[in-house]
């Protein structure tokens, strides 16, 4: 009897000793009699785990919802396989139209932007953002459109009447979005379109770190063709009869003249 509650207890133990051992599989590291690095256990991006005692003090500690948020990019630092840009810089030479052996490279989104948010520099912006650094194209216009429907024409509307989804499908929206076709708009310089993709403006959020630097004024461009079906006028890259400011690819800019608004006064001293 004493024999066989012996083997029986030998054989749990060398069960429970065997199992301890167990070989690991999708997200089960397995046991080990000595572990070391061989099955080590990976931390989840923006884990809250023992987050306590790595800050130093209050001000560098986030909550939980802090942390889920997305990150964004260092304030100008330029990803792998971006190149610099900034308003007024020749396109041409950046996408590599310079010289049979350059290489065109993509824009980054951190260009520099030299207004704060203010009634002043909204009206400054508008003054000396004047030109589009980029030629209407066909491929231009098609790459702008799915943004204009997923960041603008949801308030907007798809035609810019401000008559978006989030308007129409309610009576309780707490504010009319902006009839971008109408007659103020068209006359407004791209410095305002610009300057509320970057800040946003009463309700609307700001697009800085939604759409790239190439992207805003591909945008714009598509706002204007909208402006433009609405006058029917015509706006793309062989000819532009909406504004003489938007030069197109392949051909003329032959509308009317935009004026720039007054600089705003300067400030007391």
């Amino acid at each position: 009897m004493k024999y066989a509650i012996g083997a029986i207890l030998g054989v749990a133990f060398f069960a429970w000793a065997f199992s301890l051992c167990s070989p690991a599989g999708k997200n089960k590291t397995g046991h080990e009699y000595m572990p070391d690095m061989y099955h080590p256990v990976s931390l989840e991006a923006n884990q809250y785990s023992a987050y306590y005692w790595n800050h130093w003090d209050d001000k560098s500690t986030f909550t939980k919802s802090q942390l889920a948020q997305p990150r964004g990019k260092v304030n100008g630092s330029i990803p792998r396989g971006y190149t610099a840009a900034y308003y007024g810089q020749d396109m041409d030479y950046v996408h590599g139209k310079n010289a049979g052996n350059a290489i065109s490279a993509p824009v980054n989104g951190e260009a520099p932007f030299y207004y704060t948010n203010t009634e002043d520099d909204r009206l400054r912006c508008e003054q000396e953002m004047v030109n589009n650094p980029f030629p209407i194209t066909k491929a231009g216009l098609e790459r702008a459109k799915p943004l204009y429907n997923v960041y603008c024409g949801i308030c907007h509307g798809d035609k810019g009447d401000g008559q978006g989804a989030l308007v129409t499908a309610t009576d309780k929206y707490p504010v009319q979005p902006k009839n971008l076709i109408g007659d103020d708009m068209i006359a407004a310089g791209n410095g305002r379109f610009y300057f509320a993709m970057m800040y946003g403006k009463n309700v609307m959020g700001g697009y800085s770190d939604k759409l790239s630097f190439e992207e805003r004024w591909e945008v714009m461009h598509y706002i204007r063709s909208l402006q433009a079906k609405a006058k029917n006028l015509e706006y793309s890259e062989t000819a532009n009869t909406l504004s003489n400011v938007e030069k197109p690819a392949k051909g003329e800019a032959t509308g009317a003249s935009r004026t720039a608004p007054p600089p705003p006064p300067p400030a007391p001293q």
